[in-house]
């Protein structure tokens, strides 16, 4: 197996499926080499497997300037990429990859490295070294890779020790942004021909790309390096077993999201405007939960019954004025300003043991065993601003208000406890993610209202795959295979700010009162004052058998191709929302402890199924006849899916006058992933808690042909999708929701490759994807109301598990415009209640979206007091939910996919004296505009963008050492791979992924 990427004469040389098979590194030739690939899971040449699929050998990787996933997008048709909002990215083919968010959200692009499926790859982290080929296979796999393959399959192999000599190579690369990079490997035959053993490595280190004009650092850097080791032994010629050992690490300040885009919303009902995006504009602080919880507003509608006319006084916010902090968002998308510095760190171990064993003349076996663990940890700025600067005066007589209301019930020395708090002058406290923040003693202080979060997890998948090959003589062959994987994975999503730890010391210091053998001694935090979305376990347990049947009805012309494979896949979640959820002890550190004993008490229901302590839903937030149970600490969940699923192909190989080689095939494939579920669901708030799988049905014609003595490939296909159960994700009630959607998916792509000379080599590619959304509609998070004429927008204006969220009611028998006046919770925004009239929204409102079953008063529920009002919350006419009014998804395109893609390169070697030559090249991609979410609309569009790579190398005439120039995205365009909008509660902005700024430097190689 040591012979892939060999190159061959002219007369018999094939091109890979997609890309010119160059040689950088040595001068090129007008012969293009033969490349094997396992995309069917037994060698064979690229050109006569009948699937789409772009194969880059490691020279192929240097050519193209391929060193990152990222980079694959620009040299294979129907690729797109983008970093994610929580580390995570989305590597889509043919519109297909990852767009449900949660702990267990798979993608429908499986990536296997050395034949081991990984289950939760990082793939913003990590630069591509040491590779033999990587395969992208376009496409449904569902039979050979099963779970997680319904857009297609990345392969990822290593180099393997020669075991028949020494060699090594060290490469140094110095770039802008002050980059530095070391890569090589060494290649020791411990045992001639038996055992040999392969240690690569790779270093890579730059300064920020992104410039934070407020302290003058530069953000957005990068510090990794990766080390493998490959043992391979081969004590016969029957048996191959190979070992990977690799380690890998990240420790430096990138971000997850460079630029946040929002027109400001000057009423505070939403925080950004629903119909356009800015690059300068900041949220309006009043839509977000902390604002909210830290206003005049919010604590009048709290202690407005206690404390009367002192209550108002201990808000530091006010809902009825727009607040400003005099700083303008940097129009440049490489700049920021903020306080913050963001952390990011991630680590990897990965195992893999593979045995190929040849048993007989027409059997053999390959078995492979896997394990992998990955953690990653990103703290950012939320905003990436500053934050309003904390009013002087409102702190002063807010502190001088709550300490001398405890002091006065409870005595001086209740009041102590809380003064340290506030011992910071016109600064608030901000919670560390550990030891429960403030109220385990790790807090910092602010001077001003800001946020930071926090997305950390970590994840551990074992897996074995066991296959047998036939090889009879005859016209019938076969695969059986047998596989297993299981994954625990856990992680967090933290949003920390001041402006909800000052309202969790509040609501501790006051409603502690009323609970003195809780908090008399100690006092209590109503907490803990920050977001928690705490997924502690997800499991997930497959288990799949596959066959294939090969039958060669004509020898060296026609062959047909039928598999199936059944796959189970067991999941269970364990998991919660905490956010201000209940009265804890200052001094507790545990949060398992401190959320198990909440449950206990009565004061929250975490999971609303079961109970027996003395209770009612209106306190726990469950359905009004649910009882509080005390093994209510954590929301758990279970689900089993099977399916079959298989593909049938056929493959014609006729010889032809004009062509050298011609493949033609035409495949059905039925594709499947796994549903999964939410990450956490806070109780009562109508939130599913799983979604469903997904299921394809595809089908594909194609060609490829070799021509004119091997110098021309010309490859195509036309494919078409009919997608059931599409998962799609957007944020609802804290948390991020999945639903389920159809579509219907269809494309054609080509690709050219031509060597007319031993001098010049061009390559083409192109694809067309369309796609277009069924019968499907949902709620959009920037306009609940879809513009319906009597709908009223309401943002949740109190502390509670619903504040910040937004709501809408219908009115039903209220004169449009007018408010309900029930227990003082609604007023209208600065502007008026027609405040967002213009862009689309007729009315708007502050008020309350607590569950419409909650008792408000004896007997009376909150949606009775709304109904007697003239309001509803539902509008049957329009499918009108609380939630909001349903858009039309119906013939939208899929989010994250370009209709069109082209590629364009060219190579031209030239000879030097003394047998050096020069060797350069051109590569260029274009790709249309497209959306960043499924609703699309203008606000949604994504310009088209353009990348040109260019690089230029000088190679020795023994081939020991090569001096190569080079620049990526020369034109240094600014250019948008993705979007994500974020949650009501957080202001409606919008995240924007950027593509790598112009980078360029100097390459030095030496092999010995």
């Amino acid at each position: 197996m040591s012979g892939f990427g060999t190159r061959t004469s002219q007369s018999a040389a094939f091109v890979s499926a997609l890309l010119l098979t160059t040689m950088l590194a040595a001068p090129a030739f007008a012969q293009i080499e033969t490349v094997v690939v396992t995309a069917q899971k037994t060698s064979q040449n690229v050109q006569s497997v009948p699937i789409a699929i772009s194969a880059f050998t490691a020279h192929d990787l240097s050519a193209h300037q391929i060193t990152r996933f990222n980079d694959l997008q620009f040299a294979t048709p129907s690729v797109s990429y983008t970093k994610g909002n929580f580390t995570g990215s989305d590597f889509q083919i043919r519109g297909i990859g990852i767009t449900a968010v949660g702990y267990d959200a798979e993608s429908g692009v499986a990536i296997n490295f050395n034949n081991v499926y990984l289950a939760a790859p990082n793939l913003a982290d990590g630069s591509f070294y040491d590779l033999q080929r990587i395969e992208v296979l376009r496409g449904p796999q569902s039979t050979l890779y099963g779970r997680g393959a319904t857009g297609g399959v990345v392969n990822v192999v290593a180099a393997k020790p020669d075991l028949t000599g020494f060699s090594s190579n060290l490469q140094a690369t110095y770039g802008n942004y002050d980059l530095m990079q070391f890569k090589g490997f060494v290649n020791v035959p411990l045992v001639t021909d038996q055992l040999g053993l392969r240690i690569a490595g790779d270093y890579v280190r730059h300064s920020g790309y992104t410039h934070n004009l407020y302290n003058n650092s530069h953000p957005d850097n990068r510090n990794q390096y990766s080390i493998r080791t490959e043992l391979r032994w081969e004590p016969t010629s029957r048996t191959r077993v190979d070992f990977t050992g690799q380690f890998s690490s990240e420790s430096d300040n990138h971000m997850r999201s460079q630029k946040q885009l929002c027109a400001t919303d000057p009423s505070g009902i939403l925080g950004c405007l629903p119909n356009s995006l800015s690059a300068t504009g900041a949220v309006n602080g009043n839509a977000t939960l902390g604002y909210i919880a830290s206003s005049v507003q919010a604590m009048t509608t709290t202690f407005g019954g206690t404390l009367g006319a002192l209550a108002p006084l201990l808000g530091l916010t006010n809902l009825a004025t727009t607040p400003t902090s005099g700083i303008s968002s940097p129009a440049n998308p490489r700049q920021i300003y903020t306080t913050f510095d963001p952390t990011y760190r991630a680590q990897d171990n990965f195992l893999a043991l593979s045995w190929h064993q040849s048993w007989a003349s027409w059997l053999d076996s390959d078995a492979v065993l896997g394990y992998d663990q990955n953690s990653v940890f990103s703290q950012e700025s939320y905003n990436n601003n500053p934050g309003v600067t904390i009013n002087p005066v409102a702190w002063a007589t807010a502190k001088a208000v709550f300490l001398g209301t405890l002091a006065h019930v409870a005595g001086p020395a209740y009041a102590a406890i809380y003064a340290p708090y506030f011992s910071h002058p016109n600064e608030l406290p901000i919670s560390g993610t550990t030891n429960l923040g403030v109220i385990g003693g790790n807090y910092t202080f602010s001077n001003s209202l800001a946020a930071y979060d926090q997305s950390n997890g970590a994840a551990t998948q074992w897996s074995g795959e066991w296959r047998f090959n036939t090889h009879f003589s005859g016209p019938l062959n076969g695969m059986l295979g047998f596989y297993y994987l299981q994954q625990n994975l856990n992680g967090n999503y933290f949003v920390n700010t001041d402006t909800l730890d000052y309202p969790s010391i509040i609501l501790g210091g006051l409603a502690g009162l009323a609970a003195p053998q809780l908090c008399g001694t100690t006092g209590c935090i109503y907490g803990p004052g920050y977001y928690n979305n705490y997924g502690k376990l997800n499991r997930l347990r497959s288990k799949g058998i596959y066959a294939e049947a090969y039958y060669t009805a004509i020898p060296h012309l026609l062959k047909f191709t039928v598999g199936a494979r059944w796959t189970e896949d067991q999941k269970y979640q364990q998991g919660r929302i905490e956010l201000l959820s209940g009265l804890v002890p200052i001094g507790s550190t545990n949060e398992d402890a401190a959320m198990a004993a909440l449950a206990s008490q009565g004061q929250i229901d975490f999971n609303c199924a079961n109970g027996s302590v003395p209770g009612t839903a209106a306190s726990a937030g469950c359905g009004v006849n649910q009882p509080v149970g005390p093994n209510d600490a954590w929301q758990f969940n279970q689900v089993t899916y099977d399916k079959w699923t298989g593909r049938a192909v056929v493959d014609y190989t006729p010889k032809l006058s004009f062509t050298d080689q011609s493949l033609f095939y035409a495949s059905y494939a039925r594709g499947y992933k796994a549903g999964g579920f939410n990450p956490g669901v806070q109780p009562g708030l109508g939130v599913p808690a799983s979604y469903n799988p997904e299921s394809i049905d595809a089908f594909e014609v194609g060609t490829k042909n070799t021509a004119l003595g091997g110098d021309l490939q010309a490859n195509g296909d036309i494919w078409y999708y009919n997608y059931t159960g599409l998962q799609v994700s957007k944020i609802v009630n804290n948390t991020s929701v999945n639903e389920n959607i159809n579509a219907k998916l269809w494309g054609v792509e080509s690709t050219v490759l031509w060597a007319p000379t031993n001098r010049w080599q061009f390559n083409l590619g192109f694809s067309s994807t369309n796609t277009s959304i069924g019968n499907s509609s949902s709620i959009n998070p920037r306009n609940p109301t879809n513009g319906y004429a009597n709908a009223l927008l309401v943002k949740d204006a109190t502390i509670s598990g619903t504040g910040g969220e937004n709501c809408v009611l219908y009115y039903n028998g209220a004169k449009p415009g007018t408010l309900p006046n029930v227990g003082g919770l609604f007023f209208a925004p600065p502007g008026g209640v027609g405040a967002l009239a213009s862009s689309g929204i007729p009315y708007a409102a502050y008020g309350s979206c607590m569950n419409p079953n909650k008792l408000i008063a004896p007997g009376v529920t909150y949606a009775q007091a709304l109904a007697a009002q003239g309001f509803s919350t539902t509008a049957p006419a329009v499918n009108g939910t609380y939630g909001g009014v349903p858009q039309s998804l119906k013939g939208n395109e899929l989010q994250n996919t370009p209709p069109v893609t082209i590629s364009i390169g060219a190579q031209y070697t030239l000879p030097l004296p003394n047998d050096y030559h020069l060797v350069s090249r051109v590569d260029y991609y274009w790709q249309t505009d497209m959306y960043g979410s499924v609703f699309n609309g203008a606000v949604n569009k994504i310009a088209s963008y353009d990348v040109m790579n260019l690089q230029s190398q000088l190679n020795s005439p023994d081939g020991t050492w090569y001096l190569r120039l080079w620049a990526k995205n020369v034109l240094d365009n600014n250019y948008i791979t993705g979007e994500y909008l974020t949650a009501a509660t957080s202001g409606n902005y919008t995240n924007a992924f950027y593509g790598d700024p112009r980078t360029f430097g100097v390459t030095f190689g030496l092999n010995f």
